[in-house]
Formats: structure tokens, sequence, C-alpha cells
């Protein structure tokens, strides 16, 4: 998988992702807003482990070879991917129980009114993270390319 095909792909996850969270969960058609969620959920656990390794594993390789300095954002950044994988998981083991909940409760959807805002919040607080995560790698690895270190004598 190529870098720009890998973030294209990563990008339309995410894309879905919210979509899917933020569309209004109308009355009887809760179990359709979670299916949806549930594979937009799903398609992201995939997409995102493949944008780790395929596009911000060698930009950190790459601010740590030009940079020794940010060694240290590079660690940060790791520690943070560690914690996004983590956070992805259970976000979708969390999704895939509410899907099966929700597809039982069919006309009392009152009972799971308060987990699927949870689940809205949770997921859009997420996609917020990892967009963040995109945008602190890449500042360092432009930080590590085009910082000017003083003057060279």
């Amino acid at each position: 998988m190529n870098v720009q095909h890998s973030a294209d792909t990563l990008n339309d996850a995410l894309s879905k992702l919210e979509t899917a969270l933020l569309t209004p969960a109308v009355s009887g058609e809760m179990e359709t807003w979670a299916h949806a969620a549930d594979e937009a959920t799903a398609n992201l656990n995939r997409c995102f482990p493949a944008y780790l390794q395929a596009v911000l594993h060698p930009e950190y390789a790459q601010i740590a070879k030009t940079d020794a300095e940010l060694l240290a954002r590079v660690e940060q950044l790791i520690a943070e991917d560690q914690n996004l994988l983590l956070e992805l998981a259970a976000f979708r083991t969390r999704m895939g129980e509410f899907a099966k909940r929700a597809a039982q409760v069919k006309k009392d959807e009152a009972q799971v009114a308060d987990p699927r805002l949870q689940l809205e919040q949770d997921g859009i607080a997420l996609i917020v993270r990892i967009k963040k995560q995109r945008a602190a790698a890449d500042t360092w690895l432009a930080e590590a390319n085009y910082r000017d270190r003083g003057p060279v004598d």
C-alpha cells in the first residue's frame, strides 16, 4: 500500500465514521444507525494500523534520522500511537456490543439513547485525537527537515 493510498484510505475511514456517528438516530432506526457506525468503526480499525505502518512510522524514522534533538517528540508520538490503537480497539468492542444491543431493543430504543450518545461523543473524541496525531507528526517532520539551527560556521 503506497503512502498516498494509505492516507486517502484513512481519511475516508475517518470521514465515514464521523458521518455515521453524527447522523441523528431517527426513531425506529437505531439498529440501522448502530450497524452503520459499527461498520465504519470496523473499517477504521483496519485502516489505522496500516496507516501507522505505511506513513507515520517511516515519518518518525525520518524525524529521528534528521534531527536527534526531536527524539523525545518521536517517543511521545509512538506512545500516543499505542494509546490510540488501544482506545480504537476498546471503542470497536463497545460499538460491536452496542450494535448487538440495539438489534435487540427494537421498539424501546430509549434504553440505548444514553449509551448511543456516549459512543457518539467518544468516537468523535477518538477521531479528533487521530487527526491531532497526524498533525503532530507532520509538524515534527517539517521541524526536523526545515528548522533553522542557527549559524553554521
